[in-house]
């Protein structure tokens, strides 16, 4: 019972979920079914005029993109596709249940099992045709991806994160910044292990690019920096520079952006 309360303290810390209608440019609304729960997510494929749903052959590149916390999939953009113009790719964009026309509350708990509902029929779909599959996220939805690419359930052949919270750490260094902020410890601890990128992070071993916002004041260089030197396998880090935590990247990243994504899409040729 304590840990419940302590959990749902923890979502009410964390997460932002919204449900308000918001016009989706220019994704698809597709909604999956399953067990009585309902998963929302929006695909563009812009090799394709944007929408894919009756194109006959499948992607040369899968992208599921994971927000942040206060994210919705209605505003996700096409990216990393622009850096890879002759590439055909379909970028998917999920909701978490809570957000958008997902079902469900919005609760750390429940995101690791209705994201690896979602994944698998994206994922299982697409692994016939031996095409990567990247997973890309921002934030808070670094966990979710981390865990995926860590479970053992799927073949994943790359990770963008940016910004990636250890979400006990910087949910207690984010407290301190208050009276008897120390208070919030034991709720910060009762995070579910499958979100704790402390234990998934040196489970990931598929190529990583990681993103980091020069000066992110909510989830501190030093901590972001933490995450990447547990990731096992091969990686790169890119420092986005003179921006914040939702600074949006400039054409001065560019160059740095362009060279990362390439590196990863040959990651698959190795």
């Amino acid at each position: 019972m304590i840990r419940a309360i302590r959990r749902h303290l923890l979502d009410r810390f964390v997460l932002r979920p919204s449900r308000h209608p918001l016009d989706p440019a220019p994704g698809e609304r597709v909604l999956i079914r399953s067990n009585g729960a309902i998963d929302e997510y929006f695909q563009q494929r812009p090799a394709c005029g944007g929408v894919p749903s009756d194109h006959p052959d499948p992607p040369e590149l899968l992208v599921i993109k994971f927000p942040g916390t206060s994210g919705r999939a209605e505003r996700a953009s096409a990216w990393p596709s622009g850096f890879l113009p002759g590439v055909d790719t379909l970028v998917c964009t999920w909701n978490a249940p809570g957000y958008g026309r997902s079902s469900g509350r919005a609760s750390l708990s429940v995101i690791p099992r209705r994201a690896v509902g979602f994944a698998a029929r994206l994922i299982d779909h697409h692994q016939s045709s031996g095409r990567p599959i990247w997973l890309v996220a921002n934030s808070l939805g670094c966990a979710t991806a981390a865990y995926l690419a860590s479970c053992g359930r799927f073949h994943v052949d790359g990770l963008i994160l940016r910004n990636p919270p250890p979400l006990i750490e910087t949910v207690k260094q984010v407290a301190r910044r208050y009276p008897f902020g120390h208070l919030t410890d034991a709720i910060a601890e009762s995070l579910p292990p499958e979100m704790d990128l402390s234990l998934t992070a040196p489970k990931v071993t598929v190529p990583t690019v990681l993103l980091q916002s020069e000066h992110d004041q909510l989830v501190p260089p030093i901590l972001q920096r933490g995450v990447f030197e547990a990731l096992a396998g091969r990686k790169q880090l890119v420092i986005l520079k003179g921006i914040g935590h939702d600074g949006a990247p400039t054409e001065e990243h560019a160059g740095d952006l362009a060279a990362a994504v390439h590196w990863l899409w040959h990651q698959h040729d190795r």
